[in-house]
């Protein structure tokens, strides 16, 4: 079922199918915990080390470490059988250095180490960042001193609001911006938007028509609604906004994210929204010219992983548009968010159902270093 858990900056999302991997036991439901560390003595990088204007716009020193854990354990014996996609909101100028080699005492304080090489990052824009590498539950450092890092992404203004539209009372979906970043199949992207993020993980092709496609635009589109009607007169069911994917400028179902052996493969959502917002499936529209979506309705719900103050999707595999609706959910799965320690299952359920489960790990404010 997957899960997600943030602490702090940092995000972890935990797709479904994930496993844990240690000593040739395969695990299927483990506790996952993210942890912040004080960092004592680490120094800097060899290659940080010179002259600290010729990195970035900050000196560079150590910031503060973060790992993950599994079931306690913050050891490379563990491995996840897909990444864990990081999501960090972080000054540009930032990065992390994975540590390895120290040793985890019993009141969890990491003592030696040392670096052993740097973290790749997706710039997604407004000071989000996206690792879509970390297979294992080690330490992360952050480390000031960077050089800059640039935002691919282009974006799109508000479209004009056609008045005749306006009147014909035919439900519109009309875009108020776009972000749109190219993306090489293999190697991925992220692209952020408003209070929107979407990521495109590496391998993410695009099928249409029996052809694949290597290289595409993709675009996240912020939409304006004008009548769009309630999902039920009886429920807390309101439209409130709504968004969209976008290959080549397309907003249609008749492209499909794909691997490279043709599986369907989802794009990732998060939205920094409260819990209680959900989204409904719009499809039968038209796409204008301009972008404007005329016409649809509701065809149905979507699952979202709860946070304390964001929502995942890790389902969306067609760039169509998706109804924001606030108010009681009334979907079975749609919970209350997790803490900074979840339960975590690896297998996805033939229902539409998901669970999660607290844990009262304490996961911040250990000293290590050596």
């Amino acid at each position: 079922m997957g899960g997600t858990v943030r602490l702090g900056n940092i995000i972890a999302i935990i797709r479904p199918g994930t496993n844990v991997t240690v000593n040739g036991e395969t695990l299927t439901s483990y506790s996952f915990s993210i942890i912040d560390y004080k960092v004592v003595d680490v120094g800097l990088p060899s290659s940080m080390m010179g002259d600290p204007a010729s990195m970035g716009m900050y000196q560079a020193e150590p910031i503060y470490a973060f790992a993950y854990a599994v079931n306690g354990h913050v050891s490379p014996a563990y491995t996840f059988s897909q990444p864990i996609i990081t999501v960090v909101r972080m000054p540009d100028g930032w990065t992390s250095w994975t540590w390895l080699g120290y040793t985890q005492e019993s009141n969890g304080t990491l003592v030696g180490g040392s670096y052993k090489f740097p973290n790749a990052y997706f710039y997604a824009g407004s000071g989000l960042f996206v690792n879509v590498q970390f297979v294992k539950p080690v330490p992360w450092i952050f480390i000031s001193g960077a050089p800059l890092s640039m935002n691919e992404a282009t974006y799109s203004p508000e479209v004009p609001v056609n008045s005749s539209l306006m009147s014909s009372m035919a439900p519109v979906l009309v875009p108020v911006g776009s972000a749109t970043v190219q993306v090489n199949a293999t190697q991925g992207a992220a692209v952020s938007i408003g209070n929107l993020l979407a990521i495109i993980m590496p391998g993410t092709y695009v099928e249409q028509g029996g052809q694949m496609m290597s290289q595409y635009n993709f675009s996240l589109v912020y939409q304006a609604i004008y009548n769009v009607p309630p999902l039920n007169a009886s429920t807390a069911g309101w439209p409130l906004f709504a968004y969209s994917f976008a290959v080549n400028g397309h907003i249609s179902p008749a492209y499909t994210f794909v691997n490279s052996n043709g599986k369907p493969t989802p794009v990732i959502t998060v939205a920094f929204l409260p819990p209680t917002f959900w989204t409904w499936t719009w499809l039968g529209y038209t796409q204008e010219p301009d972008g404007v979506l005329i016409g649809g309705s509701y065809k149905f719900p979507n699952v979202w992983l709860p946070g304390d103050d964001y929502i995942v999707n890790v389902q969306f595999v067609k760039p169509v548009p998706w109804i924001f609706l606030g108010g009681e959910t009334g979907i079975t799965g749609q919970s209350m968010p997790m803490q900074s320690s979840t339960m975590t299952s690896s297998t996805m359920p033939s229902t539409t159902t998901t669970s999660t489960s607290t844990s009262t790990t304490t996961t911040s404010s250990y000293v290590w270093g050596g």
